[in-house]
């Protein structure tokens, strides 16, 4: 069933509509005058919000920057790894030998102390972890999380180049 309205129908609607809506009380300076009359002051309450949000929000952005320092160490600690595992696999080295190249490639590497290595050579690979304590700088947060450990660890096949004796 359809219902047909005239326009003179549809006017009665959205006046009385607006009559309605012209009836609620509004946020205009009367009545911010009867709030002040009965003893609420909202001055400086912008003020007061935001010296609650401030420590947050300051932790916050110390939080986003120990997290990017942490993955930068993170990424320095995997590139570390691999360079050592490199210079490992293209030699035929020892165990002595190779941890004195892996603390030197480390060294030359990354400028992260003390780090931690560990080696592992076999006939076929060359193994290489690496670990890191990092450290937690931010107030309160510091104290809950006092230090991550950071690790790397880089498998490569072993290169091992050995002298041809040539005939000339």
């Amino acid at each position: 069933m359809v219902v047909v309205r005239d326009a003179s129908e549809n006017f009665l609607i959205l006046f009385s509509l607006a009559f309605l809506i012209a009836q609620m009380p509004l946020a205009n300076s009367s009545n911010l005058k009867r709030v002040r009359k009965l003893g609420i002051d909202e001055s400086g309450q912008a003020t007061v919000e935001f010296a609650l949000v401030l420590p947050f929000l300051f932790l916050f952005s110390l939080s986003v920057v120990q997290v990017g320092s942490v993955a930068n160490d993170q990424l320095a600690l995997g590139h570390a790894s691999r360079t050592a595992a490199r210079a490992i696999s293209l030699w035929d080295v020892t165990d002595e030998s190779a941890n004195q190249i892996a603390l030197n490639s480390v060294q030359n590497s990354v400028m992260l102390n003390p780090i931690d290595v560990d080696i592992k050579l076999s006939e076929n690979t060359a193994k290489v972890t690496l670990s890191y304590r990092r450290h937690i700088n931010i107030p309160i947060i510091g104290n809950l999380f006092n230090a991550l450990t950071l690790q790397a660890t880089t498998t490569m096949p072993r290169e091992v180049q050995t002298e041809k004796l040539g005939t000339s």
